[in-house]
């Protein structure tokens, strides 16, 4: 189904009208319309507020049962600036209810019960509108996508402490979500052997909302986690809707990382695409680099090049390269390095939880968190050796520290 002739999604606030579901079910049946979310009593303006945010529907169906509360909600969604249109149902067409309701910014009235032809013409009318002025959520861009340059690399290592850490420092909430549909490990890492998955997401993309999502995350401390799920050979789900996942997903929260396989499978392009920052995870060894200068010519042919960066991981490694030598031979500037303690990991794994915030690999961790978000200083952009660069981490190799 072309965008254009894409159902437009919906919420119905009906007490009455809609007790038993008929009414959500001809909307869907007799228009195209999709009917997110029927709720049976009004919501308090502060609950419609966070509805709207949640779902970020583009009709609100009005029942007029409560005209004064009614109104007041129609009135509070003109107030939102969404660009959500209001339709009032009502069973007669009451003159002081329609100017009341014209007062409150209502353009569009369906009597009840509802007529095909007229919900066709109002579903019409509603999409010329919104063709014009499309719909305005608050949508948060602080994405940041985390892919190895080959696995073993540490990439989920480095997303799910980053993401812990980013949690930790606050305020607003954080997600970690393992896109990584055939090795993923932050479900291993964090000792999840329940819930739901990504593939359970994608499936129910086309309806999400509030109670949904919670039914398919998991809240690990501050941090709320989508898994990867199970290995599904063959899987039936339709993967482009990662990004509706995604869309939904920067309605709710302040930070969203990104746990990628790195083999930039189709679905995962749109995911990169609304992120604000690219991180190319590799080592210092000689084939985790010759993969990475790889993905790097990727990103980079790929437009992603302005946001794509590199993280070293394991950096005590030993290594001939220089900073500058490793920003040539990538063609991406050197983010972070991240120091290898294989001690304070393999703890970390043991304990199902993210690495000591108070270790010295934590607090670098936490170090890198704030300069994602603004509260650190801000990082570097001239190129430096490894020991000037991060005071704290050790360069490369013993030569390193006589140039």
């Amino acid at each position: 189904m072309t965008e254009e002739n894409a159902p437009l999604t919906s919420i119905v606030i009906s007490p009455h009208a809609d007790r038993n579901g008929e009414l959500s079910s001809n909307l869907s049946t007799l228009g195209r319309v999709r009917v997110l979310q029927s709720l049976r009593q009004y919501p308090s303006e502060e609950e419609l507020a966070r509805i709207l945010q949640v779902a970020g529907p583009a009709i609100v169906f009005l029942g007029v049962e409560d005209v004064p509360r009614s109104l007041a909600l129609a009135a509070a969604i003109d107030r939102s600036g969404t660009g959500t249109q209001v339709v009032v149902l009502a069973d007669a067409c009451d003159p002081r209810v329609l100017v009341a309701s014209m007062q409150a910014g209502v353009r569009e009235f369906l009597p009840l019960p509802l007529d095909a032809d007229q919900v066709n013409e109002t579903v019409y009318r509603i999409t010329e509108v919104l063709g014009r002025k499309p719909l305005t959520f608050q949508s948060t861009d602080a994405v940041y996508s985390f892919l190895p340059a080959k696995p073993g690399d540490g990439a989920s290592t480095v997303a799910l402490n980053v993401s812990a850490a980013i949690a930790r420092l606050g305020p607003g909430k954080t997600l970690l979500a393992d896109f990584d549909l055939h090795q993923g490990v932050v479900s291993f890492l964090l000792k999840i052997t329940n819930g739901h998955s990504v593939i359970d997401a994608i499936n129910v993309a086309d309806r999400l909302d509030d109670t949904l999502w919670r039914n398919l995350v998991l809240m690990r401390d501050s941090l709320d986690v989508l898994c990867s799920g199970r290995l599904e050979p063959a899987s039936e789900a339709d993967l482009l809707q990662s990004e509706n996942i995604l869309r939904f997903a920067r309605r709710s929260y302040n930070n969203i990382l990104l746990d990628l396989s790195g083999a930039m499978e189709p679905f995962s392009m749109p995911l990169l695409s609304q992120s604000r920052e690219v991180f190319l995870v590799c080592t210092p060894e000689i084939a985790s680099l010759h993969f990475a200068r790889s993905k790097a010519q990727f990103l980079r042919e790929a437009g992603f090049g302005d946001r794509a960066s590199v993280i070293i991981n394991r950096s005590g490694m030993l290594s001939p390269f220089s900073t500058r030598d490793l920003e040539s031979l990538l063609g991406l500037r050197i983010r972070f390095s991240f120091p290898n303690d294989p001690r304070q990991v393999s703890a970390a794994m043991r304990a199902g939880t993210p690495v000591d915030a108070k270790s010295s690999l934590g607090r670098q961790f936490e170090m890198f968190a704030k300069s994602m978000t603004g509260d650190g200083k801000a990082p570097v952009t001239r190129r430096r050796r490894f020991i000037e660069y991060f005071a704290i981490v050790p360069p490369f190799n013993e030569a390193e520290r006589v140039k």
